[in-house]
């Protein structure tokens, strides 16, 4: 009581002066606990409680703390559209690509061919219409006459040239452009007629475009005649077996599908 008196007088009565008073009065003989230390009080034990120590921060230079291992990342969901995705597609090889049928390109004996010639100082040259003649030959102003039968339009267009430069002009353009060509099916089909030869033409699918035989067709007398004259027999069941039997149609060729006896 007297500790608590002369705190009170001295004014200095805070938080640690009511901590001396409270050990002065319960009789505590140190500051670590209250009540009296025994070694089966879990309360009051006879050692004052000590606070676990952190593990120390490795030093400079020591081992490294364990690495972390980065958090697993889901797989990348495959094509989740269900769409494909767009690739160039690959070029056929060279045994598979289209090959240009020689009878569409190239001119014949009959052929109507129209040249014109472009890039020429005026007055220039008129666009000159001729029929491939008898000969396979066609002649140009100037009195010019070139080998036209056999030949491609591109062919042509240079042999053209060629007379003309520079013998006569330092530039020309020349440019020959045939007739649309026709082949023709008649007889026992649905649809007979002249129709547009646009090259790749065989006997049943020129048949096909004709819209098939009528019901009186004799199938097996099928007659393809060449522009030449020459006649080659078709039977449609065996050609349908075998493609090599299924004749090539050039340009003014004919298809005729007799009609069978009964």
């Amino acid at each position: 009581m007297n500790a608590v008196k002369c705190l009170r007088k001295s004014g200095r009565f805070g938080l640690s002066g009511w901590l001396l008073a409270a050990c002065a009065l319960t009789g505590c003989q140190h500051l670590y606990y209250a009540g009296t230390a025994s070694s089966d009080d879990p309360i009051n034990p006879q050692s004052p409680f000590a606070f676990p120590v952190p593990p120390a921060a490795p030093a400079l230079g020591g081992e490294a703390p364990p690495a972390v291992a980065p958090p697993a990342v889901a797989p990348p969901v495959a094509n989740p559209s269900g769409l494909l995705p767009v690739t160039a597609a690959p070029s056929p090889p060279a045994a598979e690509r289209a090959v240009t049928n020689p009878a569409l390109t190239v001119l014949r004996v009959g052929d109507m061919t129209t040249i014109t010639f472009a890039d020429l100082p005026q007055p220039g040259m008129p666009k000159h219409e001729e029929r491939i003649r008898e000969d396979g030959k066609i002649t140009l102003p100037f009195n010019i006459t070139v080998q036209a039968a056999g030949k491609t339009a591109g062919q042509l267009q240079e042999d053209i040239r060629k007379e003309y430069v520079p013998k006569y002009y330092n530039y020309l353009t020349v440019t020959v452009k045939a007739e649309e060509r026709f082949y023709y099916v008649g007889g026992e089909v649905k649809i007979a007629g002249r129709i547009q030869y646009l090259g790749d033409m065989t006997v049943l699918r020129a048949i096909d475009t004709a819209g098939g035989f009528t019901d009186f067709a004799n199938r097996k007398n099928i007659e393809l005649i060449r522009a030449t004259g020459e006649k080659i027999a078709i039977n449609w069941f065996k050609a349908v077996k075998d493609p090599n039997k299924d004749m090539a149609v050039y340009a003014n060729d004919r298809v005729l599908v007799h009609k069978r006896s009964w």
